[in-house]
């Protein structure tokens, strides 16, 4: 098996682990090198603003298997007053190599951040000569589902039943403090009924659930 190149593109450290957190340690697993890149600190929007959490993000690598990782100094719920020439441009120097494989956010999400970190992901990577590259949108809990006229329609599967531990291992060691009580879409209990609920619909007991934007074959 030839590794493959997979990109993960969070617009704050947190929304890879809730979006694909299963899905990258079974990626690294079977050797594939994923590279991590984050665009805010995810808290500098809020009242009483925590520790930087891309400073987790090491550790967040540990636990999942992640190659490498880079982080940005944007805004905290601000991307849309960052041209988006600009966030084109960071990711452009924090890969410097065409992915095989790029998972980002869904266009319809209801974070404005998710919402333009889909927009550069696609300005970014659009279509060159010589270059097959899968593009897949994850779902984020408190985010995709929260946009009542969301369209995500996942129809990529993952088998993570051998994984999910290392997901949720994720979120406790390194975003507890991010996590609600159930029925909080985003609680333990949720995301756990989500991994069951979307291997289900395809005959697995746990899937992560991802919709392909653009495949090249």
């Amino acid at each position: 098996m030839t590794a493959k190149n997979v990109l993960v593109l969070a617009a704050h450290p947190d929304d890879e682990t809730l979006g694909c957190g299963a899905t990258i340690a079974r990626l690294a697993d079977e050797g594939h090198n994923v590279h991590l890149l984050t665009f805010t600190d995810g808290e500098g929007a809020r009242t009483t603003p925590a520790e930087n959490r891309n400073n987790k993000l090491a550790k967040v690598c540990e636990i999942l298997g992640a190659t490498s990782y880079a982080y940005g100094n944007f805004p905290d719920n601000q991307l849309d007053s960052v041209p988006l020439l600009q966030l084109c441009q960071f990711i452009e120097s924090g890969v410097g190599y065409a992915p095989d494989m790029i998972f980002t956010h869904h266009p319809d999400c209801l974070n404005v951040d998710h919402q333009l970190v889909y927009r550069a992901t696609m300005t970014a990577f659009r279509p060159q000569t010589g270059q097959k590259q899968q593009i897949l949108a994850y779902y984020v809990p408190s985010s995709t589902d929260y946009n009542p006229k969301s369209t995500f329609q996942g129809n990529v599967y993952y088998d993570v039943r051998d994984f999910k531990d290392k997901k949720i291992e994720c979120l406790k060691e390194c975003y507890d403090e991010e996590m609600r009580a159930f029925p909080h879409s985003r609680s333990y209990e949720n995301i756990n009924n989500l991994l069951k609920t979307w291997g289900a619909e395809v005959g697995l007991e746990c899937a992560e659930k991802f919709e392909l934007i653009r495949g090249i074959i």
